[in-house]
């Protein structure tokens, strides 16, 4: 299955490697609790953090825009080119794949427009219960057990151009048997580390994706009271909070890298925007009346949480 551009085996064992970055939710996963910029709402039943599909929307869109222009005109050139008789059959197969190209291309778009504004993973207290939303309508949420939950953070291949190795937090589902993964989706804050992990700086980045995990591990376990969200993700289209999102870790960089800083922040924008409009061409998700009920809080009734 793919978690937004990324394929995930399922159905299979987990990987030994993963099974020792497994997390115990009974113990501390980092030193401090950061909020992270992830969380849509906090009360005393539950908490909503966003995907983290959501922090990478944008990107899919760009990619429809650079590849499905090129590949329309380059469709157009092979079917000009077909004059050329003896060249018939390699023209057609050009054309061929640049069809491919332009469905790939669509199916990319699809995955930020035109879809759900964001895939929440609500942590439930009470029922000491997870679910991440995958659609509306029956069977569009996928539920575990909190204590069954097969949490650990998940580095992804390193990809140079990109900065690094992607890190974020992942839950398997776990079949009956407990060994094979039935299902699995990501949550909360995603780093980019182009450092080994044991490295000062790939400790650092690591510890981020930790740390959010930490608030919300103490949710769970302990409960709201001494938590603190710094601001919250805002549920509807915002330019603002897409900007945000981009440009987040910009304050935290020396004057030094300022000046790098300054040579992204124009791609960044562009990314910006199209997380914007994104957010604008995609639809609410609902969550089903049994979730809603379980949701439901001291102060607020099953009707308000949506």
């Amino acid at each position: 299955m793919y978690d937004y551009m990324t394929k995930i085996d399922v159905n299979c064992p987990v990987d030994e490697s993963e099974a020792k970055r497994r997390l115990n939710v009974r113990k501390r996963a980092a030193d401090k609790t950061e909020d992270g910029y992830v969380v849509f709402r906090m009360n005393d039943v539950v908490l909503d953090v966003c995907n983290t599909s959501y922090l990478q929307s944008g990107w899919a869109t760009l990619a429809f825009l650079v590849g499905f222009p090129a590949a329309i005109y380059g469709g157009w050139q092979a079917v000009l080119f077909t004059r050329y008789g003896e060249l018939v059959p390699v023209f057609w197969a050009f054309f061929a794949c640049l069809v491919l190209l332009g469905v790939l291309c669509v199916v990319l778009l699809l995955r930020d427009c035109f879809n759900y504004r964001h895939k929440t993973v609500r942590f439930n207290r009470k029922k000491r219960m997870v679910y991440a939303f995958r659609h509306n309508g029956p069977g569009g949420v996928v539920a575990v057990p909190w204590d069954k939950a097969f949490f650990f953070p998940h580095r992804l291949s390193s990809v140079a151009m990109f900065g690094g190795a992607p890190t974020l937090m992942r839950c398997y589902v776990m079949d009956d048997d407990g060994k094979t993964i039935k299902d699995t989706f990501s949550f909360g804050v995603r780093v980019v580390n182009g450092d080994d992990e044991t490295d000062e700086w790939g400790k650092k980045v690591l510890g981020e994706v930790l740390a959010n995990f930490e608030f919300i591990r103490q949710f769970m376990e302990d409960g709201p009271e001494h938590l603190a969200v710094e601001r919250y993700l805002p549920e509807g289209p915002s330019l603002k909070a897409s900007f945000s999102i981009w440009f987040e870790s910009f304050k935290e960089v020396g004057s030094v890298a300022r000046v790098l800083v300054t040579l992204v922040a124009l791609p960044a924008a562009l990314l910006a925007i199209l997380h914007y409009i994104g957010q604008l061409t995609s639809r609410e998700p609902v969550w089903p009346d049994d979730v809603q009920r379980a949701s439901a809080s001291d102060e607020t009734s099953a009707t308000v949480i949506a």
